[in-house]
């Protein structure tokens, strides 16, 4: 009994052990830089609704403060549940070889095209017929379509390994959905309907613990007792802190 306990764990250690990406995960957006004091990392599945509602969001976020300031990364977690959603991924791979601009051309365009890939539309398409239309959008950004197609079509290629770490990566992070929001590090219950102003809501708020500058909002403390200080902690949640709490952004009031 002992001997096949031992053999289990074994057993499980191997299986857990997840593949060394060849290059650090995700694709930084407009050159975001790793020194930047806000890291903003969303994992996204390009057939999922709400990853593509969130997306656009997230590309103004960073552009409202700048690469040296908030480093946007975008991770690829193709959900097994949405048909095409690990074939788009892997077109990610095969954009990102042509330059890393074409990264953010590819997941424009599957975004904005995404209701063609979407079950029932698929339903009686292959896999080849789905690759064979995808390369055609992989073509009109300037990707070469038989370099996609030779690529996704072969298990045996790189970008099929990378999309496949992408995913287990996501996993050992605690990703369970998409999109899934990581703010240095830490999960954030964000909505993908998010706006601008209610992501910089929780940034100013790091920002300006670190004594970054970041123009004032005025929030209404009215809703707090007199001896107590308002604490906006997340876009449509407060506490109100007493004497001695501190407020902290993604957590509230605390001693």
């Amino acid at each position: 009994m002992l001997g096949i306990t031992v053999l289990l764990a074994i057993c499980v250690a191997c299986c857990a052990q997840v593949p060394i990406p060849q290059r650090p995960p995700g694709f930084a957006y407009a050159g975001g830089m790793a020194s930047a004091p806000v890291q903003l990392e969303a994992f996204l599945d390009l057939m999922c609704p709400d990853s593509k509602a969130a997306y656009p969001t997230m590309k103004q976020v960073a552009k409202e403060y700048g690469a040296s300031t908030l480093r946007f990364t975008a991770h690829m977690f193709p959900l097994p549940y949405h048909r095409t959603a690990f074939i788009s991924a892997q077109g990610v791979f095969v954009a990102a070889e042509t330059g890393s601009d074409m990264v953010w051309k590819w997941m424009d365009a599957i975004f904005e095209q995404q209701d063609d890939y979407k079950m029932p539309r698929t339903n009686d398409m292959s896999d080849t017929q789905i690759i064979d239309k995808l390369a055609k959008v992989a073509e009109s950004i300037g990707v070469s379509s038989e370099n996609f197609t030779s690529q996704v079509n072969n298990q045996e290629r790189m970008v099929y390994e990378d999309a496949r770490v992408a995913w287990k990566y996501g996993c050992i992070r605690g990703v369970a959905g998409t999109p899934w929001y990581l703010l240095n590090g830490v999960p954030v219950n964000a909505s993908p309907n998010w706006t601008v102003a209610q992501w910089k809501q929780i940034i100013d708020s790091l920002l300006k613990q670190q004594g970054v500058f970041v123009k004032e909002t005025i929030n209404d403390s009215s809703t707090c007792p007199n001896h107590e200080k308002k604490c906006d902690y997340l876009p449509g949640k407060f506490e109100c802190c007493t004497k001695g709490e501190s407020c902290i952004p993604n957590v509230g009031c605390r001693c």
